[in-house]
């Protein structure tokens, strides 16, 4: 068995601006797709990849740390 690459990205609500990240494995067939392996507290995976904020439901911005200031 191969070893499988592992990365963190940063998430963050959009809504809410909650920050932490998501830890992503490369997969076992050993082509170029990833799957989220896990989340910081205060978010959950959800549908195909993707991450939402536990508190508001919203997806996760994911590469990009936001601030309180920063929100729209």
């Amino acid at each position: 068995m191969t070893k499988r690459e592992r990365f963190v990205t940063p998430v963050t609500c959009p809504q809410c601006a909650r920050n932490g990240s998501a830890t992503w494995e490369e997969s076992e067939r050993g082509d170029l797709e990833t799957t989220i392996k896990s989340v910081s507290d205060g978010f959950r995976i959800a549908g195909d990849n993707e991450v939402h904020c536990a508190e508001c439901g919203v997806k996760a911005v994911i590469g990009r740390s936001l601030s309180r200031s920063d929100k729209k």
